[in-house]
């Protein structure tokens, strides 16, 4: 059978209705979704590949439609004005205090991981271009990049302890050993 829009409302209706109404208890939303699930029926029931599925696929509609009910419906907070602005004299000055250690952790990577990670992440090349420079394959290149990012990353982590804002940005750290090689001589991030 080829299904129409109109068919699958004919042959899915009743069900769907009470299916929905399960769900939300709001009569009018109910019909909201409703009518919202026959509109994403009709717009991509011609992208239907298994006919034989055309319930399941319905019935999978109508969950994220209710789902997306729910998800509108979900209180949010306003942000303050002043957690939207950012604080770059903070930032900056963590940073500056890391780069120096940063540096250290790099030169101390494997030699091709190290150099991967300097040419990408320092000089600026693509990792195209990596890959032509070095004479390997471009996925080559991307793995070689991304396991100098993991081991930048666990080398960092195993010595000292980042506190990140919203953003993911380091707004602070500390050593985690005092006699830290690498960073415990750059501790100084002028907060004093």
């Amino acid at each position: 059978m080829m299904w129409t829009a109109e068919s699958v409302w004919t042959a899915f209706d009743a069900g769907l209705r009470g299916f929905i109404r399960s769900k939300v208890r709001d009569p009018h939303a109910a019909e909201d979704i409703l009518q919202e699930v026959y509109l994403r029926i009709h717009a991509h029931i011609g992208g239907l590949r298994d006919e034989e599925r055309v319930q399941s696929w319905v019935y999978q509609v109508a969950r994220n439609a209710v789902s997306d009910h729910y998800r509108r419906l979900r209180p949010t907070t306003p942000l303050s004005h002043a957690m939207l602005q950012p604080n770059p004299a903070a930032d900056e000055n963590v940073a500056l205090a890391l780069a120096g250690s940063v540096r250290r952790f790099v030169d101390a990577l494997p030699p091709d991981s190290r150099e991967a990670l300097v040419l990408t992440e320092f000089q600026g090349l693509t990792q195209v271009q990596l890959a032509a420079r070095l004479g390997i394959s471009v996925s080559g290149a991307k793995s070689r990049v991304q396991r100098a990012r993991r081991q930048l990353k666990a080398a960092l982590l195993a010595c000292c302890h980042f506190e990140l804002d919203r953003r993911g940005s380091v707004v602070d750290y500390q050593p985690r050993d005092s006699c830290c090689v690498y960073c415990g001589d750059s501790l100084d991030t002028g907060d004093d």
